[in-house]
Formats: structure tokens, sequence, C-alpha cells
């Protein structure tokens, strides 16, 4: 491996582009802190490149991947084709979920990747909105106390974790869980981020509630639980941080509503 290109640079890890013994292109995540590299490698593994980015290997802190840098789910939603971008992530969580043998025994069950949201202090969120954190709380001690199905879950499906490949749309940089199958849609309702206009709108989290429900099989109200459990856990975690979570905040109210309609 050679030619060490630096990419991107987030909170969370560095990205570089190499080349492989065989000249082909790799992506090499370095994960910076608090990331289980070998849990998302063992992931990826077992996707063996359907529906995910292919994996080479795992060190570490690190993870080396396919190189895939055609454009993410993000711009079709953004230009008009937001319905077909749903159907996407359906067919492309359907891929995820196909069921196959040897299951990771390293991945994090749900409930205890949702503990910090659970014990977080509702002071920290702002006042006029602490009864979104009491009910988002209140949904997701019931979902998870539903008996459910378990299986390994990506954990962050969305529009801007999906890339165009050769073979269609692939999903990079799980987070390695295992759980209730519904939990892999709830990213994509709280994306494209910053896009209030699409994401805020309730006749849309409707919509993907409905083709979600159509194409999976799963319960409309089961998907909707999860995808506020999912949004108001990624606000605890950015007040965790000092982060601001107005984004959030556009959302959630909305997708408590549907919720309660559903």
């Amino acid at each position: 491996m050679s030619k060490l290109s630096p990419v991107a640079e987030t909170t969370e890890a560095w990205t570089y582009k190499v080349q492989r013994d065989d000249n082909t292109p790799a992506a090499l995540r370095i994960y910076k802190h608090g990331r289980d590299a070998v849990r998302e490698g063992d992931l990826l593994e077992w996707y063996r490149g359907d529906g995910a980015i292919r994996h080479f290997g795992t060190a570490d802190n690190c993870v080396l991947t396919e190189w895939a840098d055609g454009r993410t789910l993000a711009s079709p939603a953004q230009d008009g084709k937001d319905v077909q971008a749903t159907s996407a992530i359906a067919n492309l969580v359907g891929m995820l979920h196909v069921s196959r043998p040897d299951v990771p025994d390293n991945l994090l069950p749900l409930r205890d990747y949702l503990a910090d949201f659970f014990a977080a202090d509702v002071r920290v969120w702002p006042d006029t909105a602490r009864d979104l954190y009491a009910r988002s709380v209140g949904i997701a001690y019931a979902a998870l106390d539903k008996p459910s199905a378990e299986i390994p879950l990506h954990g962050d499906v969305h529009h801007d974790r999906v890339v165009l490949a050769e073979r269609g749309w692939i999903a990079r940089s799980p987070l390695g869980l295992i759980g209730d199958p519904a939990y892999d849609l709830a990213a994509s309702f709280l994306h494209p981020w910053g896009n209030v206009k699409l994401a805020a709108d309730p006749v849309r989290i409707n919509a993907m509630a409905e083709t979600f429900a159509q194409k999976l099989g799963h319960k409309r109200k089961r998907i909707l639980a999860f995808a506020a459990i999912y949004a108001a856990n990624s606000a605890c975690r950015e007040l965790a941080v000092g982060g601001s979570i107005n984004w959030h905040l556009a959302v959630l109210p909305n997708l408590l509503a549907v919720y309660d309609l559903a």
C-alpha cells in the first residue's frame, strides 16, 4: 500500500486515498477516538459488499475499504428526486438485512448503544424542548421492551452516508449494532442534513414511513418510533459536546406528530 493522499478530516476520523499493491485505489479511514474499527470491519466483512462498501482490512483504529468517489444519495434527494432516494434506501437496507451465516459476535446491542441517551440529563436541553426528550425516551423504552427480531444493523444509514458505486448505491461507515431491523431506517428521516424543507415536512415523513413499511414489511408506527429515537439521541450527542441542536429541533417535533397519528 502506497501513495497516501489526505481526502477529508472530521471530528471523528481522517480519511486518506491510498494505492494498493495491485494499483487499485482504496480508502483508509483512521478514527481519532471512541470508534470500534474492528466491529465496523467485521460487519463490513459480513456484508461482503452486498449493499455496503467492500472491506479490505482492519487494524487497531484503521479500516481499509474500497474507494467509492461517486455522488452521495443526498444529491438526488436535493434535486427533486427524494421519492427515488427513499426507495433506494429501502432497497439498500433490504440488501443489508439479508440473512447470512456467521453473524459477527462483537456487535453492540442497540439498547447498550442508547445507554447514554437514556441516562442524559434533561436539563441540558433547552427549556422549551425538554418535553421532546422526555417523550422520545418514553417511546424508546416502549419500543425496546417489546420483543422483536434482532439482526445485525449498520446503525447509521442515511443519504450522506450512501454513495454511488459501479454496482449501485452502497452504505459506508457502519456502527456495527445488533437489534430491531426498523432502526436501520431511522437516520434517513433526519437527512439530507440541513435541508429543513425536506426533513421537517410531515408529508415527507409520512411518505417515507409508508414506503419503508410497504417495501420492508415493518409497521409504520415502529419505523417512526425509531426515527424519533434516533433524532433525540443524535441531539443528546450534540449537546454532550456543546454542539447546536437547532436542526434536530426543526425535525423532531414533526417526527413525533406523525408518530402520534400513525
